[in-house]
């Protein structure tokens, strides 16, 4: 196999063994160890970091931060996999050997699956445009500072004025229009909320921090108690629009039901501006059905419109 290939065979198995002596590696890649060195240090240099425990339980390992891109899937797409996989990994079969490198992948990508939301969330699973956002540079100054793991200072105005602090980025949450890095505070000895747009100005230090490893972004952000709005929404939505939503995931409890010329959309919703500025976005062709607070400033907000176009 070319270098390349074994650089990536390598990535796969470390995340779907979690950690691996070096000898272990050279064995199942058929090269001599100074080669797994050599693919640890040109990984490096792509921001993928390989780390390695000594002692008798020692080994290399990539960091739960070390996110690498693969293919679109869903859970159940990939549990079937993986339970495939599994099946012919069991039997005496001409596949096993296949079979067993193809379940290395796949847990390799179930693994990054999870580890990327553990530490990027998007609330309303929406992506903001960052070419266009005058927040582009700060994201990904501070997402470099959280792949790296390297402490960030920066100048934040808080409701108490401007000062400067010293923050270790955990994760990133894009909530009701807005962007937010979690992480924790030096000056203040405690994990907290930074809003992108009140930060100023930002240095990547030299100095390294680690991550614990039961955070979760998903579960941190509610706790600062921003996310307050939950409504739960019924909608009736009509076509082009009822295909277009149909290929999102708005809300982890949505239930589509499929109608003669539309759908009949249920979920539990958070943020109630921005389930109002969705809603808005598809004029005519959406119907709130409940609930009946959301459903008349919708009307009410026509009626401006109106308002505004007859005048």
């Amino acid at each position: 196999m070319s270098k390349l290939s074994n650089a990536l065979r390598m990535i796969e198995l470390l995340h779907a063994r979690k950690k691996m002596k070096i000898s272990e590696l050279a064995a199942e890649l058929e090269v001599k160890e100074r080669m797994i060195r050599n693919y640890r240090d040109e990984l490096a240099l792509a921001g993928i970091f390989v780390e390695s425990d000594k002692g008798r339980d020692g080994g290399y390992y990539i960091s739960n931060t070390s996110f690498f891109p693969v293919r679109n899937m869903s859970h159940k797409e990939l549990e079937a996999l993986v339970f495939s996989a599994t099946q012919l990994t069991e039997k005496a079969s001409v596949y096993a050997k296949y079979a067993e490198s193809a379940l290395d992948k796949l847990k390799a990508v179930q693994k990054l699956e999870r580890d990327k939301e553990r530490h990027i969330y998007f609330v309303h699973k929406s992506k903001p445009n960052y070419e266009t956002s005058d927040e582009s540079s700060k994201y990904l100054q501070l997402q470099d500072a959280l792949l790296t793991l390297r402490k960030v200072k920066i100048t934040y105005t808080s409701h108490s004025g401007e000062s400067e602090r010293i923050i270790e980025p955990y994760g990133f949450v894009h909530y009701n229009e807005f962007f937010y890095c979690v992480a924790y505070c030096n000056t203040k000895k405690d994990t907290r909320i930074f809003k992108l747009a009140r930060i100023r100005d930002i240095w990547v230090t030299g100095d390294s921090y680690a991550i614990p490893d039961n955070f979760d972004v998903r579960k941190e952000f509610p706790k600062f108690g921003l996310m307050k709005e939950y409504l739960d929404v019924k909608l009736y939505i009509a076509e082009p629009f009822a295909t277009m939503v149909q290929e999102s995931v708005w809300a982890e409890n949505q239930v589509i039901t499929k109608q003669e010329d539309g759908i009949l959309f249920e979920a539990t919703m958070n943020g109630k501006e921005s389930v109002k500025k969705w809603i808005l976005g598809m004029g005519a062709k959406v119907k709130v059905l409940e609930p009946a607070s959301l459903r008349k400033e919708i009307i009410e907000e026509g009626r401006k419109l109106l308002e505004i176009y007859e005048m």
